[in-house]
């Protein structure tokens, strides 16, 4: 089989076809670069970048505080080329997920623009309901109240605690999931969980008692503890990890309506050691 030869007016075609692609790809490559060299010289103009950060809503946290991280998220370029704190395209996700990271006490941020400009945070703090402080209660009673954390109505451990002196929030104190060390940030318990225990303290409270704390799952057993009595005493209501708690609130109400026994209780209330809830339908009470 021969081969067949080419003319020479073929390869000039071909050659000049092939000449063009490449002019035209080298064209069309440096059009593309210099489009993305204006928009990176454009996006660092001054009318579009932002320069001022306002923060709103904050009543605990430093506002400087937020605004340093907004900067900061806000500082260098994408890709060595494009200034991040252009408003046009500012990383906004990237500001919301870091600030809910750094501030637990953060519940929700709201960002948007104020013109080209201004960068516009609005804050919403979260409420401390209660206090987690520690596993156990101290032996020292002069230490109850420290070392303690914010927790809101979820069961979420979301900021460290002054000292409190006294019973001004309700305190848990708890062991917290194995290798867990630091509690800021954590849950202490499932939101189920621990809406279902803030029920039934709140039916004790119903029922004329002021509980004060709550140790969880010590040995097995629950120990709520209310008002001191004059005389020093804490009384407690004891009560199994694992109960059913609607079912045993139930309990102490219907021996609550009992005269004689809600007598007993309230006049002998600065002598009682505990209510103990721990037995199927039973109520079992010690005074001093």
């Amino acid at each position: 089989m021969r081969d067949i030869p080419t003319s020479p007016r073929i390869i000039e075609i071909r050659r000049n076809k092939r000449m063009r692609r490449l002019r035209l790809f080298i064209l069309f490559f440096i059009l593309f670069i210099s489009i993305v060299l204006a928009l990176a010289y454009f996006s660092s103009a001054e009318n579009l970048v932002i320069d001022k950060v306002v923060v709103n809503g904050t009543h605990i946290i430093d506002k400087e505080e937020i605004e340093k991280e907004v900067k900061k998220d806000i500082s260098g370029k994408y890709i060595y080329l494009f200034s991040r704190n252009n408003s046009l395209i500012y990383p906004h996700k990237q500001i919301q997920n870091n600030l809910i990271l750094n501030f637990p006490r953060i519940e929700s941020v709201s960002i948007s623009r104020d013109g080209l400009k201004t960068l516009q945070i609005e804050i919403v703090e979260r409420v401390g309901s209660f206090l987690y402080c520690g596993a156990n209660i101290p032996s020292n009673k002069d230490e109850v109240g420290e070392n303690c954390y914010f927790i809101n109505n979820d069961g979420y451990i979301f900021d460290k605690a002054p000292y409190f002196s006294g019973n001004v929030y309700f305190k848990y104190y708890m062991a917290l999931p194995s290798g867990v060390k630091e509690p800021l940030a954590k849950q202490m318990v499932s939101v189920d969980r621990f809406h279902e225990i803030g029920r039934f303290i709140d039916g004790i409270a119903s029922l004329g008692f002021n509980p004060i704390y709550l140790e969880v799952d010590r040995g097995g057993i629950n120990y709520l503890y209310l008002n001191h009595n004059i005389n020093g005493t804490i009384p407690k209501i004891m009560f199994k990890n694992d109960v059913d708690l609607e079912n045993i609130l139930n309990n102490l109400s219907l021996a609550m309506k009992k005269k004689e026994f809600a007598d007993e209780i309230n006049s002998k209330y600065n002598r009682l050691l505990y209510i103990d809830l721990r037995f199927t339908n039973k109520v079992l009470y010690k005074f001093q």
